[in-house]
């Protein structure tokens, strides 16, 4: 027969039920956390790449991939065939003269801008046709200058004094210059070779240029001279010209001319040899082809007008210039022929030549001086 149960063991029962409810719960709660994590994993590796080692070949490929790529070689330019030369016999070989030499020692005078300036005195063709001729040279070179005031330093291009008034005494006097056709005049610019000492009316003396105003200075003191207007200034190249000297002209660089213009060079070269009263003269043709596009044109009419006189230096160095100074080209050098440049190793800039250059310009100078019968 049942009894009815104390409260004390109904108690016990429900917190027993209870706990087993909660552990069960918990074991649930474990179990699918465990599940989820193992799902995730899984996806995780499924979705991840297959990684399978390289075959041998593949490793190579792959390795090879990595390396520095190879240079490409460098492009050797080809020298272009020289231009035709009829005369080559005028730069080498034997020198067979047109004419006999007539035993006199004639003194050489060189005028040009910076192309014959020399700066050591031992370098510039000027000095190694000193050395190869055993005679006077005179350097009548100023940089920056084109043949118009080349010219007036020469006398070719004749420069007048306005009327005025010279002292007695030996005092600065302010004097208005311009050309014969009324131009303006360019002196001591960049330098006074072959100006001073210069005269007015014969009388000597120091032309002087302060804030581009000209002044004159005379030598001695002496007699107060009125000066007529038109009086020409005489420089000392123009008074100390002699009929025997050889000149040397370099000229035209500067002016950058075409075809067109060369005749005003021609002109003014022509005036500077009529000038200067000889009949013994080397014209020296233009080089720079970089600012003188037309430069082959404007040598044709210089070597058309002058004749055997015209030395076409530019020619020469394109040709035989690296040959017969002994230099193996530089792919540069052969670029420079190519386009009709003086070869970079002659050169010691854009335009200049440097010592090479005018030890083969003073020989080729010299050796049409030969050929001329100017001396031995």
């Amino acid at each position: 027969m049942r009894t009815a149960a104390s409260p004390l063991f109904f108690g016990c029962d429900i917190i027993y039920a209870m706990r087993r409810t909660v552990i069960t719960y918990l074991l649930f709660i474990l179990a699918m956390s465990g599940f989820v994590a193992l799902r995730i994993q899984a996806g995780k590796v499924m979705a991840a790449p297959a990684v399978t080692a390289p075959e041998p070949e593949e490793a190579m490929e792959e390795t090879a991939a990595y390396k520095e790529p190879l240079p490409e070689a460098e492009s050797i330019p080809v020298l272009a065939p020289p231009v035709t030369d009829d005369r080559e016999y005028l730069w080498r070989g034997t020198v067979e003269p047109v004419s006999e030499f007539d035993g006199l020692i004639p003194r050489i005078v060189c005028w040009g801008d910076s192309l014959t300036v020399s700066l050591d005195g031992q370098s510039a063709y000027p000095d190694i046709l000193r050395k190869l001729s055993g005679c006077e040279v005179i350097n009548y070179g100023v940089e920056s200058e084109n043949t118009a005031m080349i010219a007036m330093r020469s006398g070719g291009l004749r420069v007048n004094v306005k009327a005025t008034v010279i002292p007695s005494d030996t005092e600065l006097i302010p004097i208005f210059l311009r050309t014969e056709n009324d131009g303006h005049v360019f002196f001591l610019d960049n330098g006074d070779a072959g100006i001073n000492p210069c005269s007015i009316n014969g009388i000597e003396g120091e032309l002087v240029k302060l804030n581009g105003a000209y002044y004159f200075k005379r030598s001695q003191k002496g007699e107060r001279i009125a000066v007529d207007d038109g009086t020409q200034l005489k420089t000392f190249g123009l008074n100390d010209a002699k009929p025997d000297d050889v000149l040397v002209i370099f000229a035209g660089t500067n002016d950058l001319p075409d075809a067109k213009s060369a005749a005003n060079i021609i002109s003014l070269i022509r005036s500077m040899i009529d000038t200067a009263g000889t009949d013994k003269f080397i014209v020296v043709g233009l080089t720079y082809a970089g600012g003188i596009p037309e430069i082959d044109r404007v040598n044709e009419e210089m070597g058309a007008s002058f004749g055997d006189h015209f030395v076409d230096i530019r020619k020469y160095m394109l040709n035989y210039g690296l040959e017969d100074a002994g230099i193996k080209p530089t792919s540069q050098d052969i670029e420079d022929i190519n386009m009709g440049e003086i070869p970079k190793s002659l050169r010691n800039d854009y335009v200049h030549g440097n010592s090479t250059y005018h030890r083969l310009l003073g020989e080729q100078i010299y050796r049409r001086m030969q050929y001329m019968g100017y001396c031995r």
